[in-house]
């Protein structure tokens, strides 16, 4: 047994892992030399740090294991001040003195303690870093609900990204907003895709606009490696307008994805008009879009026609984006007009591989029309991939889609009931299946990946 073990080529254990969960693994060192390999590499090629972390150590460019870093994502932690106590009768004695007379004392050593900590980690982190040539993926984040050290954060930004401009892909940024004035001199020449978090909290318009001044010199400078695009808004953010910012970027030849997040309310936003013309720059080049929505401040209050922004944005995308494959809408408000949303699925039918809608449950008159606006007529229509919210889901329905576009290769349908009969206008239908039946009905549909989540 032994021999054959031995005997058995890398590249078949290889094949093997990519079959047993990562954290299983990372286990599995002691197996041969081979797993020692793959789980070596399967454990470092992503790493997080979220805390003062000795893992470091073991990327000592001695040992070798940075070279087989691909991730970081690095969340910086805060520093608990603390005083080691003295074994030395004589230290404690003066320090005793010192405090007698200097009642800051105390607090002034405790400062002094965090600042040597922070260097010591501030160093090991930047060290580490500059022994992984290969990561190509760059993730900082940030709670804006809990205490920070500017310092790490500084740290872990503009410099560490200098060290590793050769080799960096991707790039994850979710930071104090101040900290983005400092990447205008950073020039990253492999970026391809880029996503930003922002939280303004209490800042002031005048203080947002000095910063994104900065961060919109970062990212033009991207303008030839740029494939993808995200930014994402969330509260509190009292003062925040993205206008601006959409109005100062320019043009990003390559760039393909585009994703926009924001509050539910539109509170971001005073228009939609330079987020349509930053679109419309890369009409030609375009083949991903992605609106979605997160939890509005219930103490904003806002003009209430903002809320139809991911409506007015489609509205004003009148011209078709010929390489367009892939949407992610969601649906809000809920109790809005449709007809924004099948007018703009309609002007590029014929591009679409992909459509997911989300929030709004959809009924079977409306997933009807939704085919109808996709031009699903027939088995010659290239949608692959169909992600829907319903409100019932029956066995009328998955035959209308089985018949309207059989070509499909992954079905995903959300929904709170199912129904016997269709449940479409004129039909009430009753509930009949259990979630088992659920299961066992997708299961006879061959050559079809289905997820039904009830």
């Amino acid at each position: 047994m032994g021999t054959v073990v031995n005997r058995t080529p890398y590249d078949i254990w290889v094949n093997i892992s990519r079959y047993i969960p990562r954290d299983v693994v990372e286990t599995l060192y002691g197996v041969n030399r081979s797993f020692l390999k793959i789980a070596t590499s399967t454990r470092y090629k992503a790493l997080t740090f979220v805390k003062r972390d000795k893992r470091t150590k073991w990327l000592d460019p001695n040992i070798g294991y940075g070279a087989l870093v691909r991730e970081v994502t690095i969340e910086p932690w805060l520093v608990q001040p603390s005083l080691k106590p003295s074994h030395k009768k004589g230290a404690r004695f003066w320090g005793f003195i010192w405090g007698l007379f200097d009642p800051h004392y105390v607090e002034r050593q405790l400062n002094q303690r965090v600042q040597k900590r922070l260097k010591k980690d501030i160093r090991r982190f930047t060290d580490a870093i500059s022994v992984m040539p290969n990561l190509t993926k760059y993730s900082l984040e940030w709670k804006e609900t809990r205490q920070y050290h500017p310092e790490l954060y500084r740290a872990f930004l503009s410099p560490v990204l200098c060290r590793v401009r050769t080799s960096l892909r991707s790039l994850s940024l979710n930071v104090p907003t101040e900290m983005l004035g400092s990447l205008a001199p950073v020039a990253l020449p492999r970026l391809e895709h880029l996503g930003v978090e922002l939280c303004t909290l209490k800042k002031s318009k005048v203080e947002i606009e000095h910063s994104f001044e900065s961060f919109a010199v970062f990212v033009n400078n991207l303008f030839p490696t740029l494939e993808s695009l995200s930014i994402s808004t969330r509260v509190p953010s009292r003062s925040l307008k993205l206008d601006r910012f959409f109005w100062m970027m320019g043009s990003f030849p390559r760039l393909q994805s585009f994703s926009l997040s924001m509050p539910f309310d539109g509170v971001h936003l005073s228009s939609p008009s330079q987020v349509v013309e930053f679109l419309d720059k890369h009409r030609t080049t375009m083949r991903c879009l992605h609106f979605d929505t997160s939890r509005c401040s219930a103490e904003t209050v806002v003009d209430p026609k903002l809320k139809y922004w991911i409506r007015d944005i489609l509205t004003s995308l009148n011209t078709p984006y010929p390489r367009l494959e892939t949407v992610y809408i969601e649906v809000r408000p809920i109790q809005s007009s449709l007809a924004p949303l099948m007018s703009f699925l309609k002007l590029h039918s014929q591009s679409l591989d992909s459509v997911t809608l989300t929030e709004r449950a959809l009924t079977y008159t409306e997933v009807k029309a939704l085919l109808d606006a996709l031009g699903a007529y027939e088995s010659s229509h290239q949608l692959r991939q169909l992600r829907l919210n319903l409100k019932h889901l029956s066995p009328a329905l998955l035959e209308l889609l089985a018949n309207r576009v059989p070509r499909l290769s992954h079905l995903e349908l959300s929904f709170t009931e199912i129904m016997a009969t269709a449940a479409h206008s004129g039909h009430a239908g009753t509930p009949a299946h259990s979630r088992q039946d659920e299961f066992v009905s997708s299961s006879s549909i061959q050559g079809i990946n289905i997820a039904l989540v009830y």
